[in-house]
This record gives C-alpha cells, structure tokens and sequence, in this order.
C-alpha cells in the first residue's frame, strides 16, 4: 500500500497480522525480552529524533547494550519490524521518493508517522533542519521513556505553563493536560509560530483577558519551547543547541529597551497596543526575542506606568529634560 505527495509516492511496507510476525519472529531467532526491546528503543528513537537511520539506531543500541544483538540479527528485526503496525515507519529511499534505487538496509530510516501524514512536508523539512546536527544520546533509562509518544520531563518551565493553564486561564485538569498536549506537539515536531499557537488555543475556545495574559503566555511558552527536545534537533532542545555555538553565532534570546523608548510607551508618545500587534507579526530570528520584547512592553506600561505626563514635567525616560524638550517632541 502507499499514499500519493508532493515527494512522490511513498509506499508503506504491508502490514502483517500478528501470527505473521509471530512465525516470521521465530524464523530470526530473537528472545522475546529482546524483541520487545528493540520494538520499545525503535518507537522512543521515533518520538525523539523524528527520523533516525537504522545504522545510528544499531550504534546508540549496541552501545547501551554490548551484547544484545548482532548486526545481522538487528537487520532480521528490522525488516519484519516494517511491517509492524507502530508509531513510526522504517523506510527507505525508494519508498520515499520516485525513481529511486533501493537503498541498502542499514540506510533505511525509522520515522515518526506524524511526519508522513498527509504530504511530506514534514518529512522534508525536518530532514533539511536536521543536517549537521549531532543526536541526543542520553542514558538507557531516559531514551526508553520516549517510547511514550507524550512523555515530557516535569522541568520548571513544564510545571509553570501548565499551572497558567489552570489557573491563568481556568482550565480543568483534562483540559489542561489536553490542550498542553498539543503546545507539545506543536513544538517538538511542527515549529509552530506565536499566531499559530493562538489558533490552537482558539480551537479550544480558549480567549485571552487582558493583553497582559497573551504577554504572559508567550513569556512562559518559550520557556518551554526552548527546553523541550525537539526532533528538528535531533533530540536536542533549542537552548542546547545555541550552547553549542560560538558566541558570535549566538541569536539574542533578550532585547531590553532604553530609557528613551520606555519612556516614550510610559507616557502615552509611542502607542503601545500598536507595538505590540507589531512585535508578534514581526519575523524575528528567534521566538525567545519575540517573548522579551512583550515583556519589555508590558513592563513599560504596567499600572501606575501610563500616567500622562505634561509638556513641561521631566521626562519620565531619566534624561533630565522636560517632556516637551525630549520624548515629547
């Protein structure tokens, strides 16, 4: 069977039924316990990495496992692992792409089947963000959690969008886990920009009170945005990867505005909801920018900050001038 997209036509191995696999299983032959654990690494490498090739799976395996498997015998699973109804795809060029020559076995690949639903879109651009990356390699124990297709680590940033969830927008315990769920698909496997995740949270009927609660949504989503593991990354999350670059690489995660431009928003000279609307249109480099900029705004006009300043008061922006002299001109 296969499915027609903009990549060609991509032929997904025929499933097997269970008596099936079970014989062909029989034929390798593998220990039950150790069938099912290279079934649990092939899903969490699928859930992490997005795509990873058969010979870097052998080699994370063998590594955390000297003496489970043999090359040959790994091959044997794998190619009746293909036609296995799971969370992930082993395919090969060929089956990708048109008029292509059969790969060899170890150049296949494990791939999460979000990325081939539909078109390939996704399929191709996670490959293209994914060149010269180096995989996420973590310990034995950590890498099978991913076996979990919504499996996420409770880290502080994890803890405090879900807890603005609840109690920033009053959701129930379901609602929250449900829509927490797909800002987690979102970011490890889409991308997605701000107006996006609006859309999402519009799809709940999910509406913001106060121009503060958008600021304080994206401030704490990409906090978590750029902690989680991503499979543009190879498993990586988005602040490990900026710690590997050199510093002169580095995108700016923050901007803070000068004394002239908060003074300017304090008073009422710049409009700030016109700012604003600019800032989450912008196609800035990094969505962290984008979060510090918010914050800028609203730190410059939070209450007691838009007092209207007269002509000839001092500037509120600390130069010393009057208001007219300065920002006001």
């Amino acid at each position: 069977m296969g499915k027609r997209n903009d990549a060609g036509y991509v032929a997904i191995p025929e499933s097997y039924t269970r008596r099936q696999l079970n014989a062909l299983y029989r034929e390798i032959p593998l220990k039950d316990t150790t069938s099912r654990l290279l079934r649990k690494y092939f899903n969490a490498m699928a859930n992490l990495y997005g795509i990873i090739p058969l010979k870097k799976a052998y080699e994370i395996i063998s590594e955390q496992n000297p003496t489970l498997v043999t090359e040959q015998e790994f091959l044997a699973f794998a190619e009746i692992a293909r036609h296995e109804v799971e969370d992930y795809y082993i395919l090969g060029a060929e089956d990708i792409y048109t008029n292509r020559a059969p790969v060899e076995p170890m150049r296949r690949e494990i791939i999460d089947t979000l990325l081939v639903e539909g078109n390939m879109e996704q399929y191709t651009q996670t490959k293209e963000i994914q060149r010269g990356k180096p995989y996420y390699a973590p310990s034995k124990k950590e890498l099978l959690l991913y076996d979990d297709a919504l499996y996420c680590k409770e880290t502080p940033a994890v803890m405090a969008l879900k807890k603005f969830l609840a109690t920033g927008l009053r959701l129930n315990a379901e609602k929250t886990e449900e829509v927490f769920q797909g800002l987690l698909y979102n970011a490890r496997c889409v991308g997605a920009g701000f107006q996006d995740l609006m859309q999402h949270l519009e799809k709940f009927g999910i509406r913001f009170r106060t121009a503060r609660d958008v600021e304080k949504f994206a401030e704490l989503y990409q906090e978590f945005h750029n902690s989680t593991r991503m499979h543009c990354n190879r498993g990586y999350t988005p602040n490990e990867m900026t710690d590997m670059q050199p510093l002169e690489q580095r995108i700016p995660r923050s901007m803070s505005f000068g004394p002239n431009l908060r003074g300017a928003l304090a008073s009422g000279a710049m409009n700030a909801a016109e700012l604003r609307e600019g800032v989450l249109a912008m196609d800035l480099p990094s969505e962290d920018l984008r979060a510090s900029l918010l914050g800028e705004i609203a730190a410059a006009t939070g209450p007691g900050k838009n007092k209207k300043v007269g002509r000839n008061d001092p500037c509120p922006c600390g130069s010393g001038k009057k208001y007219k002299k300065c920002c006001g001109r």
